[in-house]
């Protein structure tokens, strides 16, 4: 069972969902990726359906827009309704563009992806030969973690987008279901992108899980040995035993080295693949959470505390929940891979090595005369150091297309952003009102 079987229901979904445009075709080693018009068709029109529908909404609304301010002027109590309408329209269309930048970049990158799994096909099997790692047991344990993660985000994306359909039929106006609709397909096609994203990352997280245990478990010091001339014979079988356990261990550590260089390759492939997504969804999610914030504060600022404006609240806190737990998870997630790589280098330091061994200073690139005992111990040490420097500045980075890196800090720069516009924008609501009664 290759990757590609192991992520086949995911891949078919996204196949409907316009986010995968290869054709998977079984084979006796596995699935091949072999590609198929009639997907990159049905990509295109998809994509131009959903650019022309946005356009359209973006004038209608703007063509709408105006009456509505007019009637506004008129009746002072509508001026929290009107706020309403355009928070609103601000999700709708950052949703909506967030959603054709997703499908446009799968479309675009779509030989990236392919060159994404062809490349993980050779790890694993570089993991497999070099290491010797169960690789088909991580990928039954995958499809197991992947179903369930599937099934607990489904559920909470039914259960946020049930909870404000409900609190919105509750109250006065029908027009929210049609603007619902409009709503829960990009959303959902946007949150099938974050699967997809999430998956790859723990795909290489996995990976490197590996090299980190592999290189944790390694040791290269030669033991010291005991004995008189009556065990010479031992000894020397001993010896010979010793010289072949150091020589898997010597191709072990080159494994990890040659491992960690083709997945430092991977993730600039996965940069490549979802860079652009990530860019316009952390976006989309940054504006989401900022207006469902001040719609929240203006719901609480004009209730009455009756359990209808508590719903009301509670509704809109629970729909931006998605939002805010997609960027917490892909934060999260982005900065425990890229700390993998320091962890490698830090484990490199905790390998035993036989500097008095030729074979562990031909790992670091030395012929070394084994007469001066001095210069093979600073030699060795510098070479080690420099392997060490090498995993930490090839450092392990998931950007959104350069613009910024997606790690922990990407969550206090939102927290910072939004409570900024926040403050600003409560103070604009007060100045409004203050103007108006006087």
């Amino acid at each position: 069972m290759d990757t590609l079987r192991t992520l086949e229901p995911m891949h078919r979904v996204c196949q409907v969902s316009n986010l995968w445009h290869w054709r998977l075709a079984p084979d006796s080693e596995g699935i091949l990726l072999r590609r198929s018009r009639w997907l990159e068709i049905y990509g295109w029109a998809i994509s131009a359906a959903a650019v022309c529908y946005a356009v359209y909404g973006l004038f209608r609304e703007s063509g709408s827009g105006n009456g509505d301010g007019e009637e506004a002027d008129k009746d002072s109590e509508t001026i929290i309704t009107s706020i309403g309408h355009t928070v609103d329209f601000i999700q709708l269309v950052g949703m909506r563009v967030a959603h054709i930048a997703a499908l446009l970049e799968a479309l675009w990158q779509r030989q990236a992806q392919r060159d994404f799994y062809a490349e993980l096909g050779e790890i694993d099997g570089l993991l497999a030969r070099d290491l010797g790692v169960d690789v088909e047991g991580g990928r039954l344990r995958m499809r197991s973690r992947t179903s369930r993660q599937a099934m607990w985000t489904l559920t909470g994306y039914a259960f946020s987008q049930g909870l404000i359909l409900v609190a919105k039929l509750m109250g006065p106006g029908n027009s929210f279901p049609l603007y619902w609709v409009c709503y829960l397909l990009p959303l959902l096609v946007s949150g099938l992108r974050y699967f997809q994203i999430f998956t790859t990352v723990q795909i290489v997280r996995q990976r490197l899980d590996v090299l980190l245990l592999a290189l944790r478990h390694l040791q290269l010091q030669q033991k010291p040995r005991k004995g008189g001339e009556e065990n010479q014979c031992g000894m020397e079988l001993e010896r010979e035993l010793e010289m072949e356990l150091e020589q898997a261990a010597m191709q072990r550590l080159v494994g990890v080295r040659v491992a960690y260089q083709r997945i430092w390759a991977l993730v600039a492939l996965l940069n490549r693949c979802f860079g652009f997504s990530m860019l316009f969804l952390v976006g989309n999610d940054f504006l989401a959470i900022t207006s469902n914030c001040y719609w929240m504060f203006l719901n609480f600022r004009q209730s009455a505390a009756s359990p209808f404006d508590i719903l009301q609240i509670v509704a809109s806190a629970v729909w931006s929940a998605p939002h805010l737990g997609n960027v917490l998870v892909l934060s999260l997630l982005c900065d425990r891979t890229a700390q993998c790589a320091t962890c490698l280098a830090l484990s490199l330091h905790q390998v035993g090595v036989d500097l008095r061994n030729e074979s562990h200073n031909a790992l670091v690139g030395f012929d070394l005369p084994q007469h001066d005992l001095h210069l093979i111990l600073s030699l060795s040490r510098l070479k080690i150091t420099q392997f060490s420097l090498q995993l930490l500045h090839q450092r392990l980075h998931f950007s959104a297309s350069g613009f910024f890196n997606v790690d922990c800090t990407l969550l206090y720069t939102i927290v910072g952003a939004t409570t900024t516009y926040l403050i600003i924008l409560i103070q604009f609501h007060m100045s409004e009102g203050t103007r108006s009664a006087g």
